[in-house]
């Protein structure tokens, strides 16, 4: 029996139509959003852990603490926000770029407990 849809309308694609494969979607969104909470919550342990580390250290290393704490809540949500992006898994991203805000919090929390 012959179908009234066209190959191009039923999904088959034939020479006449360019002889193209349909495209198959690759994309997995468990596993980046298993990859973005692995690097959130390694964003929300090492930064205190760095910047705690930095106000505690002498003057030769602090700046090296500071960095690693602030290159870790800053850096590693931004990279998670990159990799949903390119996934386009919207929600992800947006929730990585939450993230952004947790330096501050930390901080202020760090600064209030220390003088407590």
């Amino acid at each position: 029996m012959h179908s009234p849809l066209s190959s191009t309308e039923n999904g088959n694609r034939s020479a006449a139509d360019g002889g193209e494969r349909p495209t198959r979607n690759t994309r997995h969104p468990t596993g980046i959003r298993v990859t973005v909470a692995i690097l959130a919550a390694l964003s929300v342990i090492l930064g205190p852990i760095g910047y705690t580390n930095g106000i505690y250290a002498d003057t030769n290393s602090a700046a090296e603490w500071f960095t690693l704490g602030f290159g870790a809540s800053v850096g590693l949500p931004l990279l998670g926000s990159a990799i949903a992006t390119v996934a386009a898994d919207r929600r992800a991203a947006l929730w990585s770029l939450a993230l952004l805000a947790w330096p501050i919090v930390f901080v202020a929390a760090i600064h209030l407990l220390a003088e407590a």
